[in-house]
């Protein structure tokens, strides 16, 4: 018979965002198996978006109002018992000129600190609150499907094909950024419509030529403007959703036109603020709505603020991880489809840096995290092929420093486009910037994945997959790789490993060479 739940096995938590537009605030009790129980929603209006998408700063008077509000959360956070806080930053504050010292001051006047958390950020999380909200009600692991949030500062855009991330992208469009980017006094609805259409073609036939938009067949659209027109639309919503007709949507958008924001807070009964929003942000979904086939809009109640509380519930209790894994390999996957890729030779060269990874285990002391940045960085070591095949290595590290890779923060990435640089040629030195710009932690993660990877690239030189399964025997002083006689001639093979053995000798302390038992 289970034990009793007592209120130990119980905890409050709370998440802050910190918006373009607003500041929220929500409260809930975590329980076992990852439960989630909503206690309080709080929200007030900010205007951190006029301030930096206009004048790149955020001003003194706008500083003090936010500081003022997380104030008073941080007397709600006292009043719960909160103990255990997340709070992040957007669009807004990402791009402000002083946000260092506007995050500095929120610490130092209410003792909150803030995260500022990047796209692909925002899109995992955005993605792990989705499938969790519409788990059990619509089978997105099944469908190909678009997942949008309209924000005031900026349009986070994900596409899963069967479940799988093929497509991330951070838009800087929002519903706040639209209007403020428009010259003054040319903010009507024409206007706008022509600015929001034109940048929405240009990034959709720029996704087309990584996947046909044409065969999405679930629009999910997130976000607090997409959830106030789902209500007005549909009533209700029911199993933690919305689904509307992608007709009446587009409808109701071009009712809000010409009506003014004073109008539309009186007629839905919505802060002013909201009602700023509500006609920009309809008019940015409408126009990707009309770049694809879809018939219907499934809107769910969630937002990035439930991913972080899902995570939050997670490490709590103790229950599984969600893997992001999975969907950073997609990602990897779907950007070397776009530069025309050796997808056999990728998917052997990160298999076989899998299994060297894991042989060595306890030599380099790593841990899942850097074990997926290496798949990464073996999944994409020659997509710099596409610009040329000469000093590719580098082309390939410009490429993934300038892509978005869904899983993958700043950091990550950094680490990821120093890897595939070093997989050939010269070894890391102190005149390489971007090396040595890294914290010295993560130059330690590079070398060591680098190392690996120079060898699971030389098993399979000739882009032949002679080479997939392999022993590795440790010596006092050297390693060995034995392959099968299955393998057939391996003699270039053996020459490569021993050419690009240099940096593992030089990492791992002992040399490395390719053996093959015989038949």
């Amino acid at each position: 018979m289970p034990a009793p739940e007592t209120a130990a096995a119980r905890e409050t938590a709370a998440v802050i965002d910190i918006g373009s537009g607003a500041v929220r605030m929500v409260l809930a009790e975590l329980g076992p198996g990852a439960a989630i129980r909503a206690l309080e929603n709080l929200s007030q209006p900010v205007r951190l978006g006029r301030d930096v998408f206009t004048n790149g700063r955020i001003s003194a008077p706008v500083m003090r109002e936010t500081i003022e509000i997380l104030r008073n959360f941080k007397t709600v956070l006292e009043t719960y018992g909160v103990k255990r806080l997340h709070a992040i930053a957007t669009s807004a504050v990402r791009e402000a000129a002083n946000r260092d010292n506007f995050i500095d001051k929120i610490f130092l006047a209410a003792g909150i600190d803030v995260e500022v958390v990047e796209g692909t950020e925002e899109n995992r999380l955005d993605l792990l609150a989705v499938e969790n909200s519409l788990e059990g009600s619509l089978q997105i692991q099944k469908k190909n499907c678009l997942i949008m949030e309209v924000g005031c500062g900026a349009t986070e855009i994900i596409v899963l094909s069967k479940g799988k991330v093929d497509l991330t992208r951070t838009l800087l469009i929002g519903s706040i950024r639209l209007p403020e980017r428009l010259a003054p006094g040319r903010s009507e609805s024409g206007v706008m419509q022509r600015v929001v259409k034109r940048a929405v073609h240009t990034m959709a036939e720029d996704a087309r030529r990584e996947y046909n938009l044409d065969e999405v067949d679930t629009f999910i659209a997130m976000g607090s403007d997409m959830r106030l027109a789902a209500r007005q639309i549909a009533g209700p919503a029911e199993q933690n959703h919305y689904q509307i007709a992608a007709k009446d949507f587009l409808d109701f958008s071009k009712s809000l036109a010409k009506v003014p924001p004073e109008e539309l807070a009186a007629q839905y009964a919505i802060p002013f603020a909201d009602a700023e929003t509500l006609y920009p942000a309809t008019l940015i979904y409408s126009c990707f709505i009309s770049e694809t086939k879809v018939e219907s809009l499934v809107v769910p109640t969630v937002s990035i603020r439930d991913g972080l509380l899902l995570e939050m519930s997670q490490m709590v209790s103790g229950a599984k991880r969600t893997d992001v894994s999975r969907q950073v390999t997609n990602s990897a996957r779907s950007l070397g489809r776009k530069y025309k890729y050796d997808e056999p030779h990728a998917l052997n060269v990160a298999a076989l840096s899998g299994r060297l990874f894991d042989a060595l285990k306890g030599e380099h002391g790593l841990g899942p995290r850097e074990r997926m940045l290496l798949e990464a960085s073996a999944l994409l070591h020659d997509i710099g092929i596409y610009i040329s095949p000469t000093s590719h290595h580098k082309h390939s590290a410009y490429l993934v420093n300038a892509s978005e890779i869904f899983g993958l923060r700043k950091s990550d990435k950094d680490i990821v486009s120093n890897v595939v640089r070093y997989h050939r040629r010269s070894l890391p030195k102190p005149t390489h910037t971007a090396y040595m710009s890294l914290p010295r932690p993560d130059r330690t993660v590079v070398s060591k994945l680098s190392a690996i990877l120079r060898v699971a690239d030389a098993l399979d030189n000739p882009h032949q997959q002679k080479v997939r399964d392999f022993d590795l025997e440790k010596q006092p002083e050297s390693y060995t790789i034995w392959v099968g006689p299955e393998s057939g001639d391996v003699s270039l093979e053996r020459q490569s490993v021993q050419a690009k053995g240099d940096m593992f000798l030089e990492v791992f302390g002992a040399g490395v060479a390719l053996k093959q038992r015989a038949a």
